[in-house]
């Protein structure tokens, strides 16, 4: 079935045609293990680093290819630092409005006697740096903020917040989940985030395959693995995703240079928040007076049931969300909307726009159509 418009890219993107084809080879022709002799003699690894080597300009410039470790995803390298980065009784300090898989991994550090603070974010989704200098002990091993949020689109001042952690905690670990920011601004880890010591990212973000991503691990970091073997240095065992990581290559080098896109991809998102405010003068845009991400909108409309928008939409195969795509069909409001300050009402009458490079004039013009009678009949 043919989607008519896709404003969902927040949750996934489509995989680039020409990722497919990368992949493709490696899934029937050079399908061998890569730990194996032949696959070794034959080239079957060869993905591996190329995956890690074009990750290395995506993330500003890093040199060392070792530092990228190859995971399923970005909630895999979550889960890894808040297991593998934290000793017993450790502190830890993250965010409210941190994607699930970071929040759920530290209620688990909770639960093995671990101190976890997590920090309030203000009405514009952002985290402030008195809060978090509050927080912050010399003993403090992790912070975790993440560097863009999914439903928002709310970029995190980390500069800022890394000099208060080099201040007050020098000794801590500072991680960031990328996954949102990665392919849509630039990342620079050898200067803004010189002090970011681990990054986690997805590869389906950023038109390439689902089930491959990764953690930036910084040099002379030192992380337990979550997954024991010997694939990956030793840091995270299983046989390695070679098609993959085929993809992942392709759609980080294409990636990199689709970042000058992304002003176009901006202008297409300022004009569809104009169109649906003049159809919707009352409607709020979440995140607005902040720092953003050039693709994402969350918009309340006072009145509308969004679930219901987004089922009305599908049905004319026209994707956006209500919020994170980890948490659709809960009953409850997004949580990063809560984190906020967000009324209940205006946090179920949500919808998030998400663009991408792929995006199109007339993906947008449809759902501004097929959307306009849905939120007229509610006023």
């Amino acid at each position: 079935m043919e989607i008519s418009a896709y404003l969902d890219n927040n949750a996934t993107t489509r995989p680039h045609p020409e990722v497919l084809e990368a992949m493709r080879y490696y899934q029937e022709t050079l399908f061998l293990n890569a730990s194996s002799t032949a696959g070794e003699l034959l080239g079957a690894a060869r993905p591996l680093d190329d995956a890690r080597i074009a990750m290395l300009d995506l993330l500003g410039g890093v040199t060392e290819a070792d530092q990228i470790v190859l995971t399923s995803g970005a909630s895999e390298a979550n889960s890894w630092v808040m297991f593998g980065a934290l000793a017993p009784a450790s502190h830890a300090v993250t965010c409210a409005s941190e994607h699930s898989s970071i929040l759920t991994a530290a209620r688990s550090a909770q639960a093995r006697g671990q101190q976890i603070d997590v920090l309030p974010v203000n009405e514009h989704g952002v985290v402030d740096q008195e809060s978090l200098a509050t927080v912050l002990r010399p003993e403090t091993r992790l912070v975790s903020i993440h560097l863009a949020n999914n439903e928002t689109g709310a970029i995190q001042p980390l500069s800022a917040l890394a000099k208060v952690v080099r201040e007050l905690s020098p000794g801590a670990l500072l991680h960031t989940d990328a996954t949102q920011a990665v392919g849509r601004i630039p990342i620079d880890l050898v200067g803004a985030l010189a002090q970011v010591d681990l990054l986690s990212f997805s590869a389906h973000k950023f038109h390439g395959p689902k089930g491959i991503g990764g953690l930036f691990i910084r040099d002379g970091v030192a992380i337990k693995a979550l997954i024991s073997g010997e694939q990956e240095k030793g840091l995270r065992g299983g046989t390695s995703n070679v098609p993959g990581a085929a993809g992942l290559a392709v759609a980080a080098r294409l990636a990199t240079l689709g970042l000058s896109e992304m002003a176009k991809v901006a202008q297409l998102r300022d004009q569809l928040e104009a169109r649906l405010l003049a159809l919707r003068p009352d409607a709020i845009i979440h995140s607005r007076s902040t720092v953003r991400l050039p693709n994402t909108s969350s918009i309340a409309f006072p009145g509308v049931a969004a679930d219901d928008v987004t089922e009305q939409l599908a049905l004319r195969r026209i994707c956006i969300a209500t919020g994170s795509a980890c948490t659709a069909g809960a009953t409850k409001p997004s949580h990063v909307l809560t984190a906020m300050g967000v009324s209940f009402d205006d946090a179920r009458a949500t919808l998030r726009f998400s663009f991408s490079v792929q995006t199109t004039q007339d993906e947008v013009d449809r759902t501004i159509t097929a959307i306009e009678p849905l939120l007229r009949s509610t006023q």
